[in-house]
């Protein structure tokens, strides 16, 4: 298996927006990109197929509810974002990719299962060094590091974060599923996250405690993961924007509803990979006559598709934030997939669309990545003049390594 953005020489790829559209839907395509990062990945929600898949989504969609995002948007990234903002602002200095991916750990701990105090600063860099070397094992098929290596830090990094974070957390649940068994406590004294979940459904699922465990990391991971690279990928966005539209960074630092369309324009540009790997079934023949043959590798290039300019029109490759959005597309493109593997956990990142001409209501969702962005712009956050951002050495995915920005020194009371 070759370990490219395309695939290999012998993949069909996808550049069309209509092709790649069909292609997600169609139930005789596999999910095929993370077949390298197995020891990882194994068995998770993400590479199951056909009534495995079905059978796991059905039982992980009674957590990831609107009424469940918006617990975490309002409640819980709040006093997050707080608490891993804090130091960065006081010390006048930070990294958008650290920063991002602090504060999305911390959430994302909270969603996975895994307690978590987002002011204990040594805690959140162990969660960080375990999740970084998921990330690195997951995404496999396009590192630039030898294989073998990686997943070698792999299974020592989940060996110890089982025998210590993980397994005190699961314990921790097991205890209350047991109470609320004896009548001790109530639905609503249960955690609301996937360890819990799996944990009550395990029998029914049949699956073992290491897929649980895997499950929890993939999700740790790939919120973690996705949500630093779409925040830092938006920021920079609007940092190189801001040239020639300079009241952008205000509108951004102040309307959450200007910061989502950011985001979600940021995400069309850059998803959080700019390809999906699929492998046929059968042999499968799109409507355009495009034959897809049985067990060949089928590359959706989502940085292509969805700048596809039939649809986008002929500045599709422009950051827009004020761009009108085609009729029968979204926002972001294709970057959340489509069809039984379409994302999860899109409307809490992404939060809720608002259709043009609407207007949001109170109880809109903006997603995370869009509160985060604002948060960082109201506190001044601006790029280092004196350190450029640098790109990610070891991954082919274009992923920045660091994003150096200050923020403003604080200023006296009178």
């Amino acid at each position: 298996m070759q370990s490219t953005l395309t695939g290999g020489a012998d993949a069909v790829v996808l550049t069309g927006w209509q092709q790649a559209r069909e292609a997600y839907r169609s139930k005789d395509l596999r999910q095929a990109m993370y077949d390298e990062g197995a020891v990882i990945m194994e068995d998770c929600l993400l590479v199951l197929h056909g009534e495995a898949h079905r059978r796991r989504r059905r039982v992980e969609n009674r957590l990831f509810r609107r009424e469940t995002f918006a617990h975490w948007e309002r409640r819980v990234l709040g006093n997050t974002l707080e608490a891993v903002l804090a130091p960065y602002v006081a010390a006048g200095r930070a990294d958008l990719r650290a920063l991002g991916y602090r504060a999305a750990i911390s959430l994302t701990a909270t969603i996975a299962g895994v307690d978590h105090d987002p002011a204990n600063v040594a805690h959140t860099s162990r969660l960080e060094g375990f999740v970084r070397t998921f990330s690195a094992g997951a995404t496999l098929a396009h590192s630039t590091r030898d294989p073998e290596e990686v997943r070698r830090e792999v299974r020592e990094q989940l060996q110890a974060f089982r025998a210590g974070m993980l397994g005190e957390s699961l314990d921790r649940r097991r205890e209350l599923l047991a109470r609320l068994a004896a009548g001790q406590i109530s639905e609503e004294d249960l955690p609301r996250d996937v360890a819990t979940l799996l944990l009550r459904h395990q029998e029914a699922l049949d699956i073992s405690a290491a897929v649980i465990e895997r499950e929890i990391c993939f999700y740790l991971q790939a919120g973690a993961h996705s949500t630093a690279d779409t925040y830092t990928h938006a920021l920079d966005e609007l940092f190189s924007r801001a040239a020639a539209h300079p009241t952008d960074l205000e509108r951004a630092a102040t309307d959450l509803g200007f910061a989502q369309r950011c985001v979600h324009e940021s995400l069309r540009l850059n998803p959080a990979s700019p390809v999906a790997w699929r492998e046929p079934l059968r042999t499968v023949s799109l409507r355009d006559g495009t034959v897809l043959p049985e067990g060949s590798r089928v590359v959706i290039d989502l940085a292509t598709v969805n700048r596809d300019p039939e649809v986008w029109g002929p500045d599709a490759g422009v950051f827009n934030p004020d761009r009108r959005v085609p009729e029968g597309a979204n926002p972001w493109g294709l970057s959340f997939g489509a069809g039984a593997h379409a994302c999860i956990g899109a409307e809490l990142d992404g939060g809720m669309e608002v259709l043009d001409g609407e207007i949001p209501d109170d109880d809109h969702l903006y997603g995370t990545v869009a509160v985060m962005v604002t948060a960082t712009l109201a506190a001044g956050g601006r790029p280092d003049p004196h350190n450029p951002p640098v790109q990610d050495p070891n991954t082919k995915r274009p992923h920045f390594s660091s994003y150096p920005i200050v923020f403003p020194e604080p200023q006296e009371q009178p």
